[in-house]
């Protein structure tokens, strides 16, 4: 298992960096356009409400790549 924990750990930060990226690529995709669509009242608060599942799935996989960077020594301490 100690040879996959680099590269588990490196896949997991990848999944945090890549969920954030994701949620920008939402807040694009669903911006106003003058051929109609959602204004942009609507628009901030659709980016500001989405942005807390991407935060929290982001965060979850950093701290999960955190620890199996620090090793198996410390999930039970």
């Amino acid at each position: 298992m100690e040879n996959f924990e680099k590269m588990a750990a490196l896949g997991a930060k990848g999944v945090g960096a890549g969920a954030l990226v994701a949620w920008l690529g939402f807040v694009f995709v669903t911006r106003p356009v003058s051929s109609g669509g959602i204004d942009a009242v609507s628009h901030l608060c659709l980016a500001a409400a989405s942005f807390m599942p991407f935060a929290l799935l982001s965060a979850a996989h950093l701290w999960f790549g955190a620890q199996l960077t620090r090793g198996a020594d410390s999930i039970r301490g």
